[in-house]
């Protein structure tokens, strides 16, 4: 705002507080105000004049313009005008709040009037006045017979000039609402349907409805309003981006993914290089369950997340943050199901974005495992202790790494798990995992029993069905002695666990395993081991 405005406004504004009521000051006054966008101030201004005259009463109207309170400004300009009816102004500005409000009848009704003040004006503006006037009628005339107006109307508006039409535009796309501009425009484009400016003109009239209509939810409405124009080939690039974008967001939140994905393809053989188009289109390849068909718009949807997303000023990290928060969501969504390359390949890029960002680490880490790559998972884990070097957890993390194939290794394991509970007594975070390590561990050994009975039993099996004279006692006592330490070592193994377990049906399934582990090493031992 050019400081003379303010500088004037701070001297009228004395001049009005000494006492002066001159009307003249007051007016100034409130223009100043108005120059500054003080529009309140410049209200109060106005009101203070104690005879207002017509073109008072039309500056508060213009200023209930401002503020969209478009009955008041009908209601002050009508006054206005009715002070004066000689002013043009008045019944100009009068004309187009009737027409923004929609008031087609009224607004031909006052025609008239408006046309001939328009022949009175100047005679270098009076021309091309009345020219837009007549312009204007004719528009009405055909909205008011829907689109069909008479004839003598109907060619007024097929032959504008350029110069003619874009003016037209002009006003009509500064109306400020949307319904009427909607219908103006419709009309227009009936009347015009050979103007390229005119059908661009319309068809941004029906995107910004739509996409206020989305707004509100009403999906099946936008899409309905939407769909005559699915096969615009006219439009500008922008708008025919716009519109297949927004069939695309209302066929998926009315769950037709197909026309959606349909929609979003064509979008982006239009602008392959619009992040935002990839990502639409690959939430709804998530939408529609094929979350793999997603992955090559993911990867170019972050690719493409550089200066050509605009960031608010309030966040200007915004680009890095989305990118971040979008590969942390796709890896949590491909760990639920198990996909360990995948999910892997999201974490290794956001690790990429924030190095040195620990739970981002912790979580390569365990990916790592999962995905049987220890020497990575190793290197992560030493970055962790770098970056937090006194965290206990670590110490478990180090067990993660062991490959559990045997008696051997769980035994290890559980004698690693009780140190490091003992090292670190009441720390919630030690105990807490230790309890999910032995908690993973007991299926294992449940497996491994299995194993060792189903051995048992095929030797006692054969024992059973073969001729006493057939049977390798020797060799049977040997096996069994076998088995026997097998499952003695299994069943130490149980007396270590019990302790370290705190879920009481972990404790249930334990003591079943050291029940059904005695029973088979009576086994054993009848069968002479």
């Amino acid at each position: 705002m050019p400081p003379q405005y303010q500088a004037a406004a701070q001297l009228l504004e004395r001049a009005a507080q000494s006492g002066s009521a001159d009307a003249n000051v007051l007016y100034m006054l409130a223009m100043a105000h108005k120059r500054q966008g003080k529009l309140g101030e410049a209200r109060a201004a106005l009101r203070k004049i104690q005879r207002p005259d017509a073109n008072v009463v039309l500056q508060m109207g213009l200023l209930s313009l401002q503020e969209n309170q478009l009955v008041q400004a009908e209601e002050e300009l009508a006054r206005a005008w009715q002070m004066d009816p000689q002013s043009y102004e008045c019944c100009y500005n009068l004309l187009l709040t009737r027409l923004t409000i929609g008031k087609i009848e009224e607004c031909l009704t006052l025609m008239p009037a408006a046309l001939q003040l328009a022949s009175l004006r100047p005679a270098e503006n009076r021309e091309e006045e009345a020219r837009f006037l007549l312009v204007l009628q004719a528009l009405l005339q055909a909205c008011r017979n829907g689109g069909n107006g008479a004839p003598a109307f109907a060619s007024q508006l097929a032959e504008l000039n350029d110069s003619d039409e874009q003016r037209l535009l002009r006003i009509l796309r500064s109306l400020g609402q949307l319904d009427t501009v909607h219908t103006l425009l419709k009309a227009l484009t009936a009347a015009r349907p050979r103007s390229a400016a005119a059908r661009e003109a319309y068809l941004e009239a029906v995107l910004v409805k739509a996409r206020e209509r989305i707004d509100r939810c009403a999906w099946t409405d936008a899409e309905l309003l939407l769909r005559p124009l699915a096969s615009e080939k006219c439009a500008s690039k922008s708008s025919q981006l716009a519109l297949l974008n927004l069939l695309g967001c209302c066929a998926c939140m009315t769950q037709d993914f197909d026309s959606g994905i349909k929609h979003f393809s064509a979008a982006i053989k239009l602008a392959p290089n619009d992040p935002r188009l990839h990502q639409n289109l690959a939430l709804t390849y998530e939408l529609k369950g094929e979350l793999p068909q997603s992955d090559p718009y993911w990867n170019r949807f972050f690719d493409l997340l550089d200066d050509r997303v605009p960031v608010p000023d309030e966040s200007p990290r915004y680009r890095e943050h989305l990118a971040f928060e979008g590969l942390g969501r796709l890896a949590g969504r491909y760990s639920e199901k198990e996909k360990w390359t995948s999910a892997l390949n999201y974490v290794q890029r956001a690790s990429s974005l924030r190095p040195n960002d620990p739970d981002t680490l912790e979580r390569l880490f365990h990916l790592y495992v999962q995905a049987k790559r220890p020497q990575d998972a190793r290197r992560v884990l030493e970055s962790l202790r770098r970056l937090q070097p006194n965290r206990p957890q670590y110490e478990l993390y180090e067990l993660d790494l062991i490959e559990v194939k045997g008696l051997n290794d769980i035994e290890k394991l559980l004698t690693d798990i009780d140190r490091i509970l003992k090292g670190y007594p009441n720390d919630a975070q030690v105990e807490e995992r230790a309890v999910n390590m032995v908690g993973n561990v007991i299926p294992l050994m449940g497996n491994l029993c299995d194993q060792l009975t189903d051995q048992m039993s095929k030797v006692i099996d054969q024992v059973r069905t073969l001729p006493n004279y057939q049977i390798n006692w020797s060799a049977v006592r040997e096996v069994m002695r076998d088995l026997m330490r097998e499952f003695q070592k299994l069943r130490r193994i149980t007396g270590k666990c019990l302790p370290l377990v705190s879920n009481d049906e972990h404790r249930r399934i334990v003591r079943d395993l050291a029940e059904h582990i005695d029973k088979k090493m009576e086994a054993c031992r009848s069968m002479g081991a």
